[in-house]
């Protein structure tokens, strides 16, 4: 069974989507066989299309984004001297 699933993320500017893709670049090169991973986005939002011939696989693929991003937002927080807490809505 295929599937495709999307994530977007809303970031704080054109700027920190450029380096979250640059980031992540090297991360999404060279996937397996049966899964397609594609970016887009503009400005500040940037699109994660996850496609697969097996759930589980876009399922943990999908994962294993979003703990990056989570990386990454820590880490882009304390190089510019804000606390790697982000206040939530």
């Amino acid at each position: 069974m295929k599937s495709s699933l999307v994530l977007t993320v809303k970031l704080a500017s054109a700027d920190v989507r450029e380096s979250l893709a640059s980031v992540l670049a090297p991360d999404n090169e060279g996937v397996p066989r049966g899964l397609r991973l594609s970016t887009g986005g503009s400005k500040a939002v940037m699109e994660f299309i996850v496609e697969s011939e097996s759930p589980p696989t876009a399922i943990s693929t999908v994962l294993a984004l979003l703990r990056d991003i989570s990386l990454f937002q820590e880490v882009w927080l304390l190089s510019h001297g804000k606390p790697a807490q982000v206040q939530r809505a």
